[in-house]
């Protein structure tokens, strides 16, 4: 199981790669990616007013008719939505959520902040924003308000079906939106979480402002194990409904594999302090999109 996560992530970014640099670091192949190589204008789809600090792309049938039309072969150009903001200072100034498919961007959401989709048949979308949660309406490209509660969301997701909604508020408290936005439900032994992500079967993973990180499962919260020490920042790459059970997360310039039993392993991916995206899309193993410099980038593997 470990070696074909290694495989995933050298698929994720190695892709990325004509002729990789390397170097032996601690007994170990290391692949070094730099900004020239990843941020190769052969990729660049779109440039924005802004920096792109977050990238989802439903993996439903909003970007297909059926999920049964997934085609490997071929380079669609999916519908993707971003959230951009002003990076000053390590200062964060939201400027909404967006909407691009085809070249074009639309505004979806001036105070948007973060957005999640189900995996299947359906157009599910909801949307975090500052005052509280929102599902998208596919007919006019908006957003509806959805639940009646206005808390400042920084960090939203979903599970497979669509039908528990996992808002993370500004306070740092996570809650589990059910029974289509009537219920919110605190997740009372979740503590500081700074941000999270879901895997297929509903894992939640998440980190504190002291930078380790935790599971939440049906038993309870495991603290991940395997994580180098003065670690200065984390990130997810994203929500990735393949049926496996574990996460990619940047720990500074490094791809860690996190797994649900609460164990961490470093990929043989480094990125150079040159090469560090704003944000990372993911779409099933074969499309992946990531931002740099307010330009959105495309992959296909």
């Amino acid at each position: 199981m470990r070696t074909q996560a290694f495989l995933c992530v050298v698929l994720f970014i190695g892709g990325y790669i004509a002729a990789p640099l390397s170097e032996e670091k601690d007994d170990k192949i290391v692949i070094l990616l730099s900004r020239h190589i990843l941020f190769n204008k052969n990729y660049l789809k779109y440039k924005a007013k802004h920096d792109i600090v977050d990238i989802m792309v439903p993996l439903t049938a909003l970007t297909l008719e059926s999920m049964k039309d997934i085609d490997f072969d071929s380079k669609p150009d999916m519908t993707v939505f971003l959230v951009e903001a002003d990076l000053k200072d390590g200062k964060r100034i939201d400027k909404g959520l967006y909407l691009y498919k085809n070249g074009e961007e639309k505004m979806v959401l001036p105070n948007g902040r973060a957005a999640a989709a189900s995996f299947n048949d359906e157009k599910i979308v909801y949307f975090g924003a500052s005052d509280g949660l929102y599902v998208y309406n596919v007919d006019s490209k908006s957003a509806d308000k959805y639940g009646n509660f206005s808390d400042s969301i920084i960090d939203i997701a979903t599970n497979v079906d669509g039908k528990h909604i996992y808002i993370l508020s500004e306070d740092h408290k996570l809650y589990n939106v059910t029974n289509e936005g009537a219920d919110k439900e605190l997740l009372q032994d979740v503590e500081d979480a700074q941000e999270i992500v879901l895997d297929y079967f509903e894992n939640i993973y998440f980190y504190d402002s002291n930078k380790d990180v935790f599971i939440k499962n049906a038993d309870g919260i495991i603290k991940v194990l395997g994580l180098p020490k003065g670690r200065k920042s984390l990130k997810f790459l994203g929500q990735d409904f393949r049926k496996v059970r574990y996460v990619i997360l940047m720990t500074d310039n490094v791809l860690y594999v996190t797994f649900a039993n609460g164990l961490a392993f470093a990929s043989p991916v480094e990125l150079s302090p040159d090469a560090k995206p704003t944000a990372y899309g993911l779409w099933s193993k074969i499309v992946h999109y990531y931002a740099y410099n307010k330009n959105l980038y495309v992959k296909y593997l």
